[in-house]
């Protein structure tokens, strides 16, 4: 498929543009669970006690990637205390250019940000607070063109990482890891529908750009390094997504023992 013109730029995109929206949408979905077991469990405030910090780096993914793309950000409310009366536990407000195609696709990205953003905060957690060592090594040689990846190698290559996590890190870190994973976890990754509006509104013009792109890589016969680029993509990808969903569930899980016990 790498060696067609024509399949070379449809892999390209893709791996660039469905593999993005499909493991947001999965992990948002699980997500917006995990926030609905907080409220139902904890109450209201419970998304502002515990989910606070997952919030603020949500909206910080929004305005720090509507910064990056040109946006103008007219309003940034990281955590709104005052929740109640609008509905929102925080917001970034931004306008752009319809006939600037950077900001435009801007929007693709700029609606994602908070899934990678949770992601990126998580692995940095694990690399310094645990010290963390990670390797990928088996998921990438799996994903090679000439050999088949399975779900037990994928769960295999992840848990591989989590118990290297742990390996050398102290009790204390271990705790604090762990609380903050479930601030973080229990409301970060929800994305809103109008987030997912916001990346929709991105899509054509990454498409667009995607294609053109690919034109010219396929032209000047740069396959190889994006074949190995788009393999360590899609086992990143493939291991952002499960250890956020075993963040999330992790989350739910403390959550309802909270809730047995009427913590809050």
């Amino acid at each position: 498929m790498w060696n067609s013109y024509f399949g070379f730029v449809i892999t390209f995109i893709v791996i660039f543009t469905v593999i993005p929206y499909v493991t947001s949408l999965v992990t948002s979905w699980l997500g917006h669970l995990s926030k609905v077991m907080l409220v139902d469990n904890l109450g209201n405030s419970s998304q502002l006690v515990i989910g606070g910090l997952g919030v603020v780096i949500h909206e910080l993914g929004h305005a720090i990637f509507a910064y990056l793309f040109g946006h103008k950000v007219t309003h940034v409310q990281l955590l709104n205390l005052n929740y109640r009366q609008s509905g929102a536990l925080g917001s970034v407000d931004h306008r752009w250019n319809d006939r600037n195609v950077y900001q435009m696709l801007g929007n693709f990205f700029i609606g994602l940000a908070p899934y990678y953003m949770c992601s990126l905060v998580l692995y940095l957690l694990q690399k310094y607070l645990l010290k963390a060592q990670f390797s990928i090594t088996s998921l990438t040689q799996s994903l090679s063109i000439n050999n088949n990846i399975s779900i037990s190698m994928i769960f295999d290559s992840v848990l591989d990482n989590l118990k290297s996590s742990f390996a050398n890190a102290s009790w204390e870190m271990m705790i604090l890891y762990v609380v903050l994973t479930i601030m973080i976890a229990s409301t970060g990754y929800d994305l809103s529908r109008n987030d997912f509006m916001t990346v929709n509104k991105g899509i054509l013009p990454w498409i667009v750009v995607l294609i053109i792109l690919g034109s010219i890589l396929y032209v000047i016969n740069v396959r190889t390094p994006i074949i190995n680029g788009s393999i360590y993509f899609v086992a990143f990808s493939i291991l952002f997504m499960i250890h956020a969903i075993l963040s999330i569930i992790l989350a739910m899980i403390v959550i309802k023992i909270l809730g047995v016990f009427n913590f809050i």
